[in-house]
């Protein structure tokens, strides 16, 4: 028995040293070249947690210099690390050129050491992506090289994109658009466009997603730049004429025609014919609510309303309890609603927009719209078609109250309501009074104020 338990513990002393050593073998092929690696590294690592960059960086050369790749991947991310700090400091242009090229040196190190992992296949789509992001910043006239290595990256990662990736990426996209002529300023437009779709869509992925309010923030801050640039280089005059060619392009390309239409949505370029037939190939494609609310819009825009409403109620059923854009689709619908006088139906849809948004202003301008539009049902041959008027101005009030960016409209509709009070005489006729209560019961059934046209 004794002779068993010693021959298990020499059996287990042995795989443990066999392990140790096999740990061992990514500091060096030797014992001495192990300990020579790991002393390095010790080293320059006591100077960075020390913050002292003077001493750490040739100490970290040294360990680049006795070290295989495969020591340890920290090491090149340091090195990346101290060059860049020391390149904020350095005014030599001889020293300066020899850190960017040690930059340079120092991720292609890192991709050849730990670009090719089964277990993480994007690993080497990451690395690139960090190599270009770094040298755009801190070599000058690298923005082409970069443009290239983050395209490719970004086609790899995907939702696993960075949000200082991304960003790097448009900015530098917009910075060879800005530079370049004739042909090349075309394409780089036309990748703006195209390519803020793809980005937008990853940082706002990513921002649902994310388990931290700092990774949150991060491509907040990316979906921003991103917003700004775009803002810059789009408007519909030159967005739509690119995205139309693009189409044309690929014309069975749906996952294309359904970018294109959410840009459009977003930039509200809903105008031309082109608009309304790459709204109606995406919803007979796959009916959503985006689809159904381009196709109303569109028939909207061609002042047929009734055609319209009818795709934009779709868009609201569609859109479902969870749809960020319901509040938008309803609106809409209550707008047009109120347009073709279904006032029951404006109020409908302007109500269930106040009980997402209790503030808006808009779903407010609609009702009193609504009021309006049913003067004619509500003349009495009394005051009941006066009275409307003064129900639809107390929602415009309210309106402007609760929403100072609509003031000026609000205004001009409460002036045109105002226009439709009855005469002081008129109001005296019926022996009434200024100022006190008026029952409006066709066919709203709400009280409001009895005022004089001014």
């Amino acid at each position: 028995m004794k002779t068993q338990i010693i021959s298990l513990l020499s059996f287990i002393l042995l795989f443990t040293t066999a392990a140790t050593a096999q740990d061992d073998s990514r500091y060096g092929a030797t014992e001495e070249e192990q300990i020579a690696c790991k002393e390095a590294l010790s080293v320059y690592r006591s100077f960075r947690d020390q913050d002292n960059l003077k001493d750490a960086y040739p100490a970290w050369q040294k360990a680049v210099q006795v070290c295989p790749g495969s020591a340890s991947e920290r090491m090149f991310s340091d090195g990346a690390k101290f060059i860049r700090e020391l390149l904020e400091k350095t005014e030599s242009p001889e020293r300066k050129k020899a850190l960017q090229d040690s930059l340079v040196w120092v991720y292609d190190q890192r991709i050849e050491a730990y670009g090719s992992d089964p277990e993480d296949p994007k690993k080497g789509c990451e690395l690139k992506a960090y190599k270009a992001t770094d040298i755009y910043r801190n070599i000058p006239g690298t923005d082409k090289e970069a443009y290239e290595i983050l395209k490719e990256s970004i086609k790899c990662l995907g939702d696993d994109a960075n949000a200082s990736v991304i960003s790097a990426y448009y900015i530098i996209l917009y910075n060879l658009y800005k530079d370049a002529e004739g042909e090349q300023k075309e394409k780089y437009n036309q990748e703006l466009l195209t390519e803020y779709i793809v980005l937008q869509e990853i940082a706002n992925n990513n921002m649902n997603k994310a388990e931290s309010a700092r990774g949150k923030a991060a491509y907040e801050s990316a979906m921003s730049n991103l917003d700004q640039v775009f803002t810059i280089v789009s408007d519909c005059d030159n967005m739509v004429p690119v995205l139309e060619k693009n189409v044309a392009a690929e014309p069975d390309n749906m996952e294309l025609k359904t970018k294109v239409l959410k840009l459009m949505n977003q930039k509200d370029c809903t105008e031309s014919d082109f608009y309304l037939t790459v709204a109606e190939a995406v919803h007979a494609n796959n009916p959503t609510a985006p689809s159904a609310y381009g196709v109303g819009i569109g028939y909207v825009k061609k002042r047929e309303l009734s055609k319209g409403l009818e795709y934009l109620e779709q868009a609201v059923e569609l859109c479902g309890g969870n749809c960020v854009e319901k509040k938008t689709y309803m609106l809409k619908a209550a707008q047009v609603a109120s347009a073709l006088k279904r006032t029951s139906t404006a109020k409908q849809y302007a109500n269930q927009v106040l009980e997402i948004d209790p503030k808006s202003g808009e779903a407010y301008l609609v009702i009193g719209d609504a009021v309006t539009g049913s003067s004619d049902r509500c003349d009495d041959g009394k005051l009941g078609a006066r009275a409307i008027y003064w129900l639809a101005y107390d929602y415009y009030q309210r309106a402007k109250s609760l929403d100072p960016s609509i003031a000026e409209k609000a205004n001009q509709k409460m002036t045109a309501a105002r226009s439709q009070f009855p005469s002081k005489q008129d109001i005296f006729i019926y022996s009434l009074s200024e100022g006190d209560s008026f029952d409006v019961t066709c066919p709203w059934n709400e009280t409001t104020t009895i005022r004089a046209r001014p």
